[in-house]
Parts: structure tokens; sequence; C-alpha cells
């Protein structure tokens, strides 16, 4: 099974794992992504880049591929980083016999909007146009 992530702007990214979970940030219970990269696959200051704004991360396309399989899940908003990092991810747990296998992944993980968030910036958003278009009138076109 492979798994890889599409953001917005069409760039594909292979993933190692991508764990769904419940953050609290920005004083809010928010939806999170936290996406590990196999260290080597992109570069630190690469994914810094990618994941820095909302014109990338605001629409995730998660392609899941099994054999001949192949599923695609779409999700919308998660646009506030809570962390990147590099850090050791255990791979395989610790048993009588052996120890831990650990891996260095690059770790971003990714909160998503609230409603009212998504409402406010909507809002603000129809009020910019309404703002132009009272302008355009208010001055000939001439804005």
């Amino acid at each position: 099974m492979s798994q890889q992530i599409i953001f917005k702007e069409g760039t594909a990214l292979a993933v190692a794992v991508i764990k769904g979970q419940s953050v609290y940030h920005q004083g809010a219970q928010r939806d999170s992504l936290e996406i590990q990269i196999a260290k080597g696959t992109i570069s630190f200051d690469d994914l810094d880049t990618l994941t820095a704004g909302s014109a990338k991360t605001d629409r995730l396309t998660i392609v899941t591929t099994d054999g001949d399989k192949e599923t695609r899940a779409v999700c919308n908003h998660y646009v506030i980083r809570t962390t990147l990092t590099l850090k050791p991810v255990e791979i395989t747990p610790a048993t009588a016999d052996a120890a831990a296998v650990t891996e260095d992944r690059l770790c971003v993980t990714l909160a998503q909007l609230t409603y009212a968030e998504v409402q406010q910036a909507a809002q603000a958003a129809e009020i910019v146009d309404m703002q132009a278009a009272i302008a355009t009138l208010a001055f000939g076109g001439e804005a």
C-alpha cells in the first residue's frame, strides 16, 4: 500500500503515513492531519514552503493505492500549520528479543479551519466584492 498527497496547486508528494487526529490550537478544537514523509523525499525547506500558506493547503487530495485499487479522499481547509519537524518515528515496536526500530521522518501537522472561520472568510470575500462594485458604480467604472 502506498499513499501520496496532492496539494491544491498540483504538487504531489509521496508520504509514509497520514494520521487524522484532533488538536486544540488557536482557541479551538480542530481536526488535523499529521503527515509523515520519509527523510530524503523532500527537503525541509521545500516542505516548509509547500505547507506555509493556505494557497497550497486549502484543498488536499489523499491518494491511497493498494494493488489495483486506488481511493481518493479530499480534505478541505487544512490551512493552519501547527508543527513542522524532523523527528524519529517508531516503525517497529520493541519486543523481548529486539529493540524498537525508528526512522527519521519529516512531520508536518495541518489543522483545519472551523466552520465559523470558513464562514467569516466567505463573508470577508463578499464584502470586498461589494466594495469593488460600489466603487465602480460611484466612479463610473474607474475604481
